[in-house]
């Protein structure tokens, strides 16, 4: 009797010690499932809804992006010299491919430009390239976390008398999120901070631009 009471008493703190890392000291039942997001200027409007012929032919070179950023997980901004990735919360596709088909789409959709023609080369033609400089959600300050975007864009105009550079700006964007800080907020963000700088290229475009060749 003495040696079953003696077991009993050393088999029971094992049971409770275990039982406690599969309640979270340790092992977890539960896994945080990952969630992919879409990138787009304006995501409630319907595609090929207006006459993409009427403005002038426009190329959109695949936008280079600052390697920090290039992944396909969420970053975060936690500190002034520190991100960090979120693993489990991801684009669709690359940022960089995702924000240069969300620029062509966009600025194609306007009265100003056209897609170019595939089977042919135009004598006059606008080609946008650039970088992607910062694509995160700054979180240093939990009581005004945002959204921040930023790009160094360039507009060339390329004719026969060779290539004339119409742009060439940093724009940037940065959008509060309030109190819902999700990662589906903090993407909606995004979205609405794309808007805004396409919004802001198009009118450059405008100022720079004669009124004859923005037909």
């Amino acid at each position: 009797m003495v040696l079953t009471r003696l077991s009993l008493f050393m088999i029971i703190p094992c049971i409770l010690t275990a039982a406690a890392l599969f309640n979270g000291c340790g092992i977890k039942n539960d896994y945080t499932k990952k969630q992919m997001f879409r990138l787009c200027a304006d995501c409630n409007a319907p595609a090929g809804q207006r006459n993409r012929s009427t403005g002038v032919p426009l190329v959109v070179k695949r936008l280079e992006i600052s390697p920090e950023f290039s992944g396909a997980g969420f970053v975060y901004r936690v500190n002034q010299n520190r991100f960090t990735k979120d693993y489990y919360n991801n684009y669709m596709t690359s940022p960089a491919r995702m924000i240069s088909d969300v620029m062509f789409e966009a600025l194609v959709d306007s009265p100003h430009f056209a897609p170019a023609p595939k089977n042919r080369i135009p004598d006059d033609i606008f080609q946008l390239w650039g970088k992607i400089t910062a694509l995160y959600r700054d979180q240093r300050n939990a009581s005004t976390v945002s959204a921040v975007v930023s790009m160094a864009l360039n507009l060339d105009r390329l004719n026969k008398a060779g290539v004339t550079k119409v742009l060439s700006k940093t724009y940037s964007a940065q959008i509060p999120l309030g109190t819902d800080t999700s990662p589906k907020a903090y993407t909606q963000a995004l979205n609405r901070g794309l808007a805004r700088i396409i919004k802001n290229l198009l009118s450059d475009f405008q100022n720079v631009t004669p009124p004859a060749d923005n037909q």
